[in-house]
């Protein structure tokens, strides 16, 4: 663990950040006497969930300094920061885990070689950041959501063209544009409608 905050120090760094890390949280993998000693010793605070051992910790054969540490964050645990810190790793970093690996199918591979295995990885995890920054600028993070969003803009443009062609002095060019269109979307709907199911769903599912 020592080795990915000196590496996210590192990244901070790099990109003209002056923060510093000052605390670090965890899950219980994570927990182990020379990780939290070591966090200690660079001035991290850790908040990491202790394993539920079902005998007491014995300090008599090991460095003084494991004990000082695994006790100060057994009682920063116990706090509510402690508690809201999990929260927020559960909901910021798992949900990313989630997203990826069970939602994106990245937990397993076909691939062979870690090179090879590092890049799809590296891919997947690109995509996944970089359909949260699309959600964020544009409000969808999807081809499918995209396919929604342009058929929202056609039935937007449907209905000016209708409401256009209800006002007075409408010329004949614009009520023709108005027929063209209502043909184009029955048409659509008839084509869709008489389709088999698998062929129905492809038109509008990435199959991702």
């Amino acid at each position: 663990m020592l080795g990915s905050l000196i590496a996210a120090q590192g990244n901070l760094i790099l990109a003209g950040s002056e923060e510093s890390i000052e605390e670090v949280t965890a899950d219980k993998g994570y927990h182990s006497n020379a990780a939290i000693s070591d966090c200690s010793g660079f001035g991290v605070r850790t908040y990491i969930p202790e394993l539920e051992l079902k005998y007491e910790r014995v300090w008599a054969d090991k460095p003084e300094e494991y004990e000082r540490s695994m006790t100060n964050n057994r009682q920063r645990m116990r706090r509510s920061k402690g508690k809201r810190l999990q929260r927020q790793r559960s909901e910021k970093v798992e949900r990313s885990f989630a997203h990826t690996c069970e939602t994106g199918g990245a937990r397993r591979t076909w691939l062979r070689g870690m090179e090879k295995i590092n890049k799809r990885y590296l891919l997947q995890a690109a995509s996944r950041n970089l359909g949260t920054l699309m959600r964020s600028l544009f409000g969808t993070g999807s081809p499918l959501g995209l396919q929604g969003a342009v058929w929202g803009l056609f039935g937007l443009y449907i209905a000016v063209i209708e409401w256009l062609c209800g006002l007075p002095g409408a010329s004949s060019r614009l009520r023709s544009v108005r027929t063209n269109n209502r043909l184009i979307k029955t048409a659509h709907e008839n084509h869709r409608h008489y389709l088999p199911t698998s062929q129905r769903i492809a038109m509008f599912s990435t199959g991702c």
